[in-house]
């Protein structure tokens, strides 16, 4: 009677152990059907564990738009890459550029490389900043936490690659070819232009094209540009000395290739449309070209080492992308 008893209280409390275990079983599994079916689905990518949202995205493409459109103008969103649209292109070179500063900023973490209370507060102004630029410039809502998070992050690449690149000294008997090779390829580039110019913004109020070329058609190199300086969207710069990116890559070209007394067709630039009167070309002293060289020169040596010791990093980042959403930005 006695071993019957122990018997019946042993499956007793096997029965609770099961009934428990299949409890908490149903739990577990309704609590992940939960958050399976509860996913935020509306990412663009998926880097690691971190979720991108579409405002996110949107600032690097937003930074791809201007960078493509300084070198080949508004017109460039009208060619193809290999068969590839540009907007296209611009997205991919988005998305990689996410890649590549998420594996930096996760790397900075085990560097032990991270920002300043000071730093952080420079990144909250330059984030109001940014917000409102984006705002005026491109029409986009972008959220004060997604502008804050994007230039912190952009502050602790750059101080990354200071890390990596900090200790870089110049072989003179390497730059001296690599300055050889530039003045052979850049003879045309090396002199001081002094030059007018007029702006005419892109704006509602007018056409600015047609405006631009009907004030090109009645000017000649006697014009004084400061007649046009009252009218509304118009700029008018004079006795300006032309340095490296004052103006879109594609203009500057366009701008070294015009002579001395001359004006130049109507040029259009991302945000509006200029004309340039060239004034004088000086020769420009070999030292201070080489100066400028030597600076270019120290910026290729450096990225080439940052591309290297980053490679690794970026290798080890696992990616999903949002195809849906992806193709509809």
């Amino acid at each position: 009677m006695k071993k019957y008893r122990k018997s019946k209280k042993y499956y007793r409390y096997r029965n609770y152990i099961l009934i428990f275990s299949l409890i908490l079983f149903i739990c577990m599994g309704s609590i992940y059907l939960f958050k399976y079916l509860n996913k935020d689905t509306n990412y663009v990518l998926k880097i690691n564990n971190e979720y991108i949202c579409k405002e996110e995205f949107l600032l690097y493409l937003n930074q791809q738009q201007r960078i493509f459109e300084e070198i080949g103008g508004v017109d460039i969103w009208y060619t193809d890459f290999d068969g590839i649209p540009a907007k296209d292109v611009a997205k991919n070179n988005a998305v990689n550029s996410i890649i590549f500063l998420k594996a930096v900023v996760y790397e900075a973490e085990k560097l032990g490389i991270s920002l300043t209370k000071e730093e952080i507060e420079i990144c909250k102004e330059e984030a109001l900043t940014l917000q409102e630029n984006v705002k005026i410039e491109h029409n986009l809502d972008i959220s004060l936490d997604i502008c804050e998070k994007f230039q912190k992050e952009k502050m602790i690449e750059e101080k990354v690659y200071e890390y990596i690149t900090g200790t870089f000294v110049v072989d003179e008997n390497d730059f001296q070819k690599y300055f050889e090779n530039y003045m052979e390829k850049n003879n045309y580039q090396i002199n001081k232009i002094n030059l007018d110019y007029i702006f005419i913004k892109s704006n509602d109020t007018f056409d600015a094209k047609q405006k631009a070329n009907t004030i090109a058609k009645d000017i000649t190199i006697n014009t004084d540009f400061n007649n046009f300086k009252e009218e509304l969207f118009i700029e008018v710069h004079k006795n300006v000395d032309l340095e490296n990116d004052m103006f879109e890559k594609n203009i500057e070209d366009k701008i070294y290739q015009l002579s001395e007394n001359s004006i130049s067709n109507v040029i259009e630039g991302r945000d509006g449309f200029y004309i340039f009167k060239i004034n004088k070309i000086l020769k420009q002293n070999i030292k201070d070209i080489e100066d400028n060289v030597r600076e270019e020169y120290i910026s290729a040596k450096k990225a080439e080492i940052y591309s290297v010791q980053t490679k690794n990093w970026v290798n080890k980042i696992k990616v999903e992308k949002n195809s849906e959403i992806l193709s509809n930005i």
